[in-house]
């Protein structure tokens, strides 16, 4: 299975949410997940290499920015129209919680994998 096969399938799966067919959309998440079986059980080594791990390091890290900072502007512009649109403040503040949420959890992530590698700042005597 393609990296674009992914995204076919998912377009799927978005268009019968939008069409508000439930048992369209529990039939395709249960093909995509079969396929996914199918296709991964064929594979007998998987071959990795520093070079990808440091693309899915980087790629990984610069997803939670992203995801992180848009959900915090998102929030705090649901929070500041709050008395104009106030059906939204909950949606901001939850958005806001949450990527704050999701970046104390990243820091906490980060200081223990510094120190489970022998990591140690430099000493400035």
């Amino acid at each position: 299975m393609q990296n674009g096969d992914h995204c076919i399938h998912g377009s799927f799966g978005w268009w019968f949410t939008a069409a508000g067919n439930a048992l369209l959309v529990a039939i395709s998440i249960t093909a995509g997940v079969v396929l996914l079986y199918l296709c991964k059980s064929k594979i007998k080594e998987v071959v990795e290499d520093e070079r990808d791990v440091k693309v899915s390091e980087k790629a990984s890290k610069l997803a939670i920015e992203i995801f992180a900072a848009t959900n915090i502007l998102i929030g705090v512009v649901l929070i500041a129209l709050r008395y104009r649109y106030s059906e939204y403040t909950n949606i901001g503040f939850t958005l806001a919680f949450s990527a704050s949420s999701l970046m104390i959890l990243y820091s906490l992530l980060y200081g223990y994998y510094n120190k489970k590698y022998g990591y140690e700042p430099p000493n400035e005597e």
